[in-house]
């Protein structure tokens, strides 16, 4: 595709500080704005899609709620209820999320037999703080004893003000893409036995640490599979849509950890490892907040499901990379090999559902998806480490500030004017 040149790149900075702007170089004059968080609010407390049945080769069927991965088009999911006992910190998708993390696993059921089983991650809502404390400039991503009672973790606590977010780096000029940072909550349907602390989790870049000064984790961090993880990706120019670029090749390695204490994995992050070198997508622009959205619907093709990434990779594990598992493809008895349903028109997706939940003057939208592996690092029997760890991140620009907005709508009067002369 060719790309039709602008007089400047774009670049967008998502963070959930107010001191990130993103700059939008989509004419001369360039356009800011506040940075991106994922997009919410579509099909509260449901499944992203109707039920369909899984068959193994030996065992039971499953029923999987994963569908096209996409949440809000018709028909609706059924309702997701907690499946544990007691009671979360946050109910499944209880910020009717759009952005996902899907594991493939698979149950024993006794000898060969297996039953289908998909965990479905939804990320969105406030970040949260485990130490219990959010007056003391500390952020903690793992579980912390209670001083008065050392055998239970201090009760987690949500950060008022903050959103779920990717942070990223577009520039147009150069092609490139990079990822610098991931901070979203997830909460998940759990399974019976399961106690509430698994409901809620936080999924961080790999390689970001336990504890951090304020709320926002450094940009960054190491990653430990840097041949997969190479967080750079390329962004290329739709051939016919102005504002809206492909995103590519960009590699991304997520680390999901639960608020559950006294786990062998609970003084470090990277319970279970999700990562692919192919995050894809697409960013989508407009001028102004006065500006329409670009019309997506049969202009970007389907999504990429049900494709299924290759087994046989050798994948390092969390937290420092000192051990290596292979990428299997499930078992004998319930192989790995089909994944969600493919949706033929991506573009109509985001014309429908994504654009009407946006923010009213958010500026840009960006849709990501991958077909991926992941490792499980904890004595969990369902999730392996296997092909099946698959994502859907949608994220948006948040309302800008009072002053920045008055700016933007002075200049979209302003061109107006310019045009009628």
């Amino acid at each position: 595709m060719n790309a039709r040149k602008t007089d400047s790149s774009l670049r967008i900075c998502m963070r959930t500080t107010g001191t990130a702007i993103a700059v939008i170089g989509l004419t001369a004059a360039s356009v800011m704005a506040e940075p991106f968080f994922l997009v919410e609010g579509v099909d509260v407390g449901k499944y992203p899609d109707v039920p369909r049945p899984v068959f193994p080769v030996t065992g039971f069927p499953g029923t999987f709620h994963d569908g096209d991965r996409l949440a809000g088009d018709s028909p609706a999911g059924n309702n997701v209820t907690w499946q544990g006992s007691g009671t979360p910190m946050f109910s499944p998708n209880q910020f009717g999320s759009l952005s996902f993390l899907l594991r493939r696993g698979s149950v024993p059921a006794g000898g060969p037999n297996r039953v289908p089983f998909m965990g479905i991650e939804f990320l969105g809502g406030p970040l949260v703080d485990l130490d219990g404390d959010l007056g003391n400039a500390t952020r903690s991503l793992i579980p912390v004893a209670d001083p008065n009672q050392p055998s239970i973790p201090v009760a987690p606590l949500a950060i008022t003000g903050t959103n779920s977010y990717a942070d990223l780096t577009f520039d147009t000029g150069g092609g490139t893409v990079t990822l610098n940072r991931f901070d979203a909550t997830g909460t998940n349907e759990g399974a019976p036995g399961l106690v509430p602390a698994i409901g809620v989790t936080v999924n961080v870049l790999a390689g970001t640490p336990t504890s951090f000064t304020g709320t926002t984790p450094p940009a960054n961090p190491t990653a430990i599979n840097p041949t997969i993880d190479d967080r750079t990706g390329t962004l290329t120019a739709h051939g016919t849509i102005a504002g809206v670029w492909q995103i590519d090749t960009l590699g991304f390695e997520l680390w999901n950890d639960t608020q559950l204490f006294g786990s062998s994995t609970s003084g470090v992050l990277g319970t279970l490892q999700t990562l692919d070198d192919d995050l894809q997508g697409w960013l989508v622009t407009r001028a102004s907040s006065a500006a329409a959205w670009p019309t997506l619907a049969g202009q970007l093709g389907a999504t990429l499901w049900p494709a299924v990434a290759s087994p046989g990779q050798m994948v390092k594990t969390a937290p420092t990379g000192a051990g290596t598992v292979t990428i299997g493809s499930g078992s004998a008895s319930d192989p790995f090999g089909v994944e969600g349903l493919a949706t033929a028109d991506l573009g109509a997706y985001l014309d429908t559902v994504v654009v009407p939940s946006l923010f009213p003057h958010a500026l840009s939208l960006v849709y990501l998806e991958a077909s991926g592996v992941g490792v499980n690092n904890s004595f969990d029997p369902v999730f392996g480490d296997t092909i099946g760890y698959d994502a859907v991140i949608i994220a948006q620009t948040p309302e800008p500030s009072t002053g920045a907005l008055v700016v933007m709508v002075a200049a979209a009067v302003l061109a107006r004017r310019r045009r009628r002369r």
